[in-house]
């Protein structure tokens, strides 16, 4: 394992492929140091921080802390979510879940997981652990809607400077942010970077 020492004792950098074959999801709690923890948004380290343990323990999410060692590398938030069946792109897959359920309202809302919140240390971001860990999310999520409760799809508010990160990961967008997006991204990630687009996926592209 490369390790790289920094001037901070407390502060160090993994090999990024260490990372990746060794790393693991802990439910945050109490006991966790975050302190060392920072991303490139403060929005995201804030909440990390000062908001996501206390709103776990009202039940509104669960933040799972991406370890590798005793290092927090990255986090997840989740929670629970629903699409508005009208929202869904795909016309045969809008007609084929109106089929299942017999009915004919687009109005009808459709069980979802949402990434809240998903953030990498910046020591380790931009080399690839981001798709790493959010495939590893979308994989367990699959699981849990094929053993344990009916869901089909994930959602996200993901940064405009995060955008194309999603949809290179089968997220689209809703129809409302067509013409903004594709006429005034790079203005908007220029603008205000950590503006939001929400996105969903449908869990069977991954089967």
């Amino acid at each position: 394992m490369e390790i790289l020492i920094n001037y901070d004792k407390q502060s160090y950098s993994m090999d990024i492929e260490y990372i990746k074959e060794n790393y693991r999801f802990e439910t945050l709690t109490g006991e966790h140091d975050l302190s060392n923890f920072k991303c490139a948004s403060d929005d995201l380290n804030d909440f990390l921080k000062r908001d996501a343990l206390t709103q776990q323990k009202s039940k509104l999410n669960l933040t799972k802390l991406v370890m590798c060692d005793d290092t927090i590398v990255g986090y997840v938030s989740l929670l629970t979510d629903t699409v508005p069946l009208r929202d869904i792109r795909d016309e045969d897959t809008k007609q084929d879940i109106k089929d299942q359920l017999d009915i004919t309202s687009k109005k009808r809302k459709l069980p979802a997981i949402k990434i809240g919140r998903f953030a990498i240390d910046e020591k380790y971001a931009h080399k690839g652990l981001g798709s790493e860990i959010l495939m590893s999310v979308l994989f367990n999520v699959k699981n849990i809607a094929e053993d344990n409760v009916g869901l089909r799809f994930v959602t996200v508010e993901g940064y405009a400077s995060a955008y194309n990160f999603y949809t290179n990961h089968n997220f689209i967008n809703l129809k409302k942010d067509d013409d903004k997006i594709k006429e005034k991204l790079d203005v908007i990630i220029e603008r205000n970077p950590e503006q939001t687009f929400y996105l969903y996926l449908d869990l069977r592209v991954l089967e």
